[in-house]
């Protein structure tokens, strides 16, 4: 079964000439859209699809968040009143009305009204259970949704068939918040989480640093945009109006989430950001220099093996800051005052601010530079393979603040 969902936000823009952006948040909270694949065994199961949509479409339903099923960790009693789980598990139940406890398709599950979400896993319920639930039952949050008209199926024989379910949840975030502790502003523990993405610093110059690496499952696709406009009357000379120097870049990555932290961490960050609206800091994950030699204590330059840096970057406001991956699974973020080349050869880049510590050449795994962007979406579409791994791919775009 496909599952995917959808984060939408809604951030106005506005862009002077020399590309320099306003933005703002048009929504406090996303719009949360799922998309489910159901298959029909049975007859009933293919009747009751049909039905569903035959006559329920642009109404509002409740529905489970199957993506955010998870097993009950120990067994409940009739009369107790809440549940607890790991704290991983919370993230989707923000917003939700109710929870339900499901044993089958034939025999279905029981519903209870959600009270609170606890910030040491605890759900609080508004009823008291009225059964015993063995340990390892599947427990997920049941929201209001509508569904929406654009769902289609696929005929296999008179019996079996599959459907596309798309809904647009009714959640109530202030009903059912998520506690502070686990809002969008606290990562989860991660779960493989790479070396260069635990070196970076949390934030740097007050803004957030986007520090989760490329998976590389694909290649990545990026292009560069000059701001200028084409003058041509198609009869004369082709001439450009250059209306600033910066060049603006915007890539899209495609991310791999190998457990229920990791998802829900990639969708805090866009969910801090409210989308296109607050920009971070990030790297280009590329090889963007080469250390020429090593770099002295109180020194205020770095040495690089491409000479020409000063031609294509020295009068740009951008691409001066870069971050030093180092082979000891740290980082050093370095600010540049400015391009040249040395007497050797060798590119040339002086600092703002002398080294505090050496670089040994040989030490180096990488140096990137560190730019600031913003995502180029509003929407982050989630697809599930399970319910602790998923992808996304995000588009980012660059900014000067």
């Amino acid at each position: 079964m496909q599952i995917t969902e959808t984060l939408e936000f809604l951030t106005q823009i506005h862009t002077s000439w020399n590309n320099t952006e306003q933005r703002m948040a048009l929504r406090k909270y996303p719009r949360r859209f799922l998309s489910y694949e159901y298959i029909g065994v049975e007859s009933w199961q293919s009747q009751y699809l049909r039905a569903l949509l035959y006559n329920k479409q642009t109404e509002q339903i409740e529905i489970p968040l199957w993506h955010a099923a998870s097993p009950l960790p120990d067994m409940t009693y009739p009369g107790q009143a809440q549940i607890k789980l790991t704290t991983d598990k919370l993230w989707a139940y923000r917003g939700c009305r109710n929870i339900i406890i499901w044993f089958n398709d034939k025999r279905g599950g029981d519903t209870y009204a959600l009270q609170a979400i606890l910030g040491d896993g605890t759900i609080k319920l508004n009823e008291q259970i009225q059964s015993v639930y063995p340990a390892k039952s599947i427990i997920c949050p049941v929201s209001y949704a509508v569904l929406q008209p654009e769902d289609k199926y696929q005929i296999y024989d008179s019996d079996n068939m599959s459907m596309q379910i798309n809904v647009e949840l009714m959640a109530d975030y202030h009903l059912t918040p998520i506690p502070q502790s686990l809002d969008e502003t606290r990562y989860e523990p991660w779960k493989t989480a790479n070396p260069c993405q635990n070196a970076l610093p949390a934030s740097y110059l007050g803004a957030d640093v986007f520090g989760i690496a490329p998976a590389w499952s694909n290649d990545l696709s990026a292009h560069f945009t000059r701001n200028a406009n084409k003058l041509d009357n198609q009869t004369g000379v082709v001439k450009y109006d250059l209306k600033s120097l910066n060049t603006s870049e915007s890539r899209e990555i495609d991310y791999v989430a190998l457990g229920r932290p990791e998802i829900n961490n990639l969708q805090r960050f866009f969910c801090r950001c409210k989308g296109r609206l607050k920009s971070f800091w990030a790297p280009t994950w590329l090889s963007d220099m080469v250390l020429a030699s090593s770099a002295e204590k109180g020194q205020n330059y770095l040495l690089v093996e491409w000479p020409l840096y000063w031609k294509y970057y020295r009068n740009l406001a951008r691409r001066k800051t870069i971050v030093v991956f180092l082979k000891d699974q740290t980082a050093r973020i370095l600010s540049i005052a400015g391009f040249t080349a040395d007497d050797t050869g060798h590119g040339k880049l002086i600092l703002d601010q002398p080294l505090q510590e050496g670089i040994r050449k040989d030490s180096v795994a990488m140096i990137s530079f560190l730019c600031r962007y913003r995502f180029d979406n509003d929407t982050m579409t989630t697809n599930y393979e399970t319910v602790d791994v998923a992808s996304t791919s995000l588009s980012f775009a660059e900014v000067d603040q």
